[in-house]
């Protein structure tokens, strides 16, 4: 269950732990300050930057350091990858790695309904709602299409011709030359690239994102296809907060920037435990579990 209310800062109660959760992003992202309110006290958030940095890390440390933790943002992670990271966390033959269901930890905060149990929110749910759809259907293309760009970029990265292992056949500068025009990988990759940039294959591959972000609807629509999961969370969600929350600080000033974002989501995710998204108790659950072995 969500830690009980007490008296001394979070950061007080963490100069001594033993487990630390790695995240994305910089000390005042929301990442680390969301999920430092969201997990139990026996665990520190630090953040470590992008999330190449932390797969890069998550691998390196594994054995080294098996109470080290770190949580990615989707990325060009598919379903089948990301659900065996959570049914195995934490693996000691593997990164203890974790990976957001959604694009990015900014899609669980443009989800209505939990925004919606804000006590800074001064807009009526039908506006919210409204403008949330508004602002995921202007990105629509421009995000499935970057989507697309990052499967192939991912796709490009697998490790496709191998090292020369003979040096007794490098013995002059032509010899050399002549091994390399005669690898028959440069030739496959040239035909594989072709394949994957292909106008016809740019196209269905673009449907089919398209498809899947709108659930085969011409137009975007709540409870129609993956759009909340899929539309960049980090481009939505200050909008959405600039618009539709107010948050003032003890002079009665109101609160602006990356200080309302971060006061808006520490309200939410301080709210009880039955009231966070399904992927947030999953989280606290799989973090306490390991935290009490």
């Amino acid at each position: 269950m969500i830690k009980p209310e007490i008296s001394v800062s979070s950061e007080v109660v963490r100069q001594d732990v033993l487990h630390t959760l790695f995240v994305e992003g910089k000390e005042n992202s929301i990442d680390p300050i969301a999920l430092s309110d969201l997990l139990p006290n026996e665990i520190r958030v630090k953040p470590f930057g992008p999330s190449f940095y932390i797969t890069a890390a998550a691998e390196a440390l594994v054995k080294e350091h098996p109470n080290y933790y770190f949580l990615i943002d989707r990325d060009h992670h598919d379903d089948d990858f990301i659900q065996n990271c959570w049914d195995h966390f934490p693996d000691p033959d593997k990164a203890n790695l974790l990976v957001w269901f959604r694009r990015e930890l900014e899609n669980y905060f443009i989800i209505p309904e939990y925004l919606l149990k804000s006590q800074y929110l001064v807009k009526s749910e039908d506006e919210l709602r409204t403008l949330i759809l508004n602002l995921c259907s202007e990105r629509l293309f421009f995000d499935a299409a970057n989507l697309v760009i990052i499967q192939i970029r991912e796709e490009l990265k697998e490790n496709w011709i191998r090292l020369f292992t003979d040096v007794s056949e490098f013995n002059t500068e032509q010899n050399a030359i002549n091994k390399l025009k005669d690898r028959q990988e440069f030739d496959q990759y040239k035909r594989k690239f072709s394949q994957l940039v292909g106008n016809k294959r740019l196209e269905n591959r673009f449907s089919s994102v398209l498809d899947r972000i709108t659930g085969g609807k011409e137009q975007i629509e709540y409870g129609c296809g993956k759009w909340l999961e899929m539309i960049k969370g980090k481009a939505v969600l200050p909008t959405v907060i600039n618009l539709c929350f107010r948050v003032r600080d003890a002079r009665g000033n109101s609160l602006q920037g990356r200080m309302r974002i971060n006061e808006v989501v520490k309200d939410l995710v301080r709210k009880p435990f039955e009231k966070q998204p399904d992927d947030f108790k999953r989280l606290y659950n799989v973090i306490n579990d390991r935290i009490a072995e």
